[in-house]
């Protein structure tokens, strides 16, 4: 055996191994964490700035903190309360289209928006035309730190559907002593 070939049968394997793992450490890299593909397609939201989803569009007006909530229809609660208020409309189909999905999410927390009351929690949207309301949020009394993400969607299960969501900063927010829910209605 020569010593060429000899240099081939060394070298030769160990260049493949090499580009194996290089292949094998690219495919590692580009491949989406597990269950991603079911993940809904997100529009990032900013305050006052029209956001849009598949089939609806949300523009959050407001957002405020605090100890107690005062309804529409003179229902109230005390407690750590995170109020959204916003208009939001269905952008191709009216029928069955509400708002499904409130959620806001705080570390490894995450809350439904309050049924009790009149919020704007499963409310249905016109087409083209944006009503408006509150969605109140009640959170433990530790809870009014760091950042939070609001999702908002308008199916049940918002698996490869669209969802809106916007980070709130909660400690830039000051602590009122009660704020009242707008009344469902008509945006102006």
């Amino acid at each position: 055996m020569t010593a060429k070939n000899t240099m081939k049968t060394i070298v030769l394997p160990w260049l493949l191994t090499l580009g194996l793992l290089a292949g094998a450490w690219a495919v590692v890299k580009i491949t989406l964490p597990v269950g991603s593909a079911q993940e809904p397609f997100v529009t990032v939201a900013t305050l006052d700035e029209e956001a849009t989803a598949r089939n609806f569009a949300v523009t959050v007006t407001d957002v405020h903190a605090a100890r107690t909530v005062i309804g529409a229809d003179d229902w109230s609660a005390e407690g750590t309360w995170l109020i959204v208020d916003l208009e939001a409309s269905a952008e191709v189909k009216q029928e069955g289209t509400s708002l499904r999905v409130a959620t806001l999410t705080i570390g490894e927390r995450t809350f439904s928006a309050t049924e009790r009351g009149t919020t704007f929690y499963r409310q249905g949207l016109v087409t083209g035309v944006p009503r408006s309301g509150s969605l109140a949020f009640e959170l433990p009394d530790d809870a009014l730190s760091g950042d939070a993400t609001l999702r908002l969607g308008a199916t049940g299960n918002p698996v490869l559907d669209g969802v809106i969501e916007m980070r709130i900063d909660l400690e830039a927010l000051p602590v009122e002593s009660e704020v009242t829910l707008q009344e469902n209605g008509w945006a102006r």
